[in-house]
């Protein structure tokens, strides 16, 4: 599997922090009230999700590498020539 990391600013950051917690807050009370509806009772989970990816994320990663990989093999010719005055 690929891994793809960027860098992001402050401001994304917070906002993607942000993202993060709402998405918790919102899984935990699905989870509960599934919990609730048979009767069963979780522990509580880690609180670092920075592996948690949900399937459709995945699928969009997975549409993306097709993608790159498509255009790396469409110019390779032009990739693997030396810059012009080089």
């Amino acid at each position: 599997m690929l891994h793809c990391q960027v860098k992001v600013d402050a401001k994304t950051k917070s906002l993607l922090d942000e993202h993060k917690r709402k998405k918790k807050k919102a899984e935990k009370k699905d989870s509960e009230a599934n919990d609730e509806e048979e009767g069963e009772t979780k522990g509580s989970d880690d609180d670092d999700d920075e592996g948690d990816v949900d399937e459709s994320a995945l699928q969009e990663d997975e549409v993306a590498k097709t993608q790159l990989e498509a255009i790396m093999r469409e110019f390779a010719d032009d990739l693997s020539r030396e810059p012009p005055g080089g």
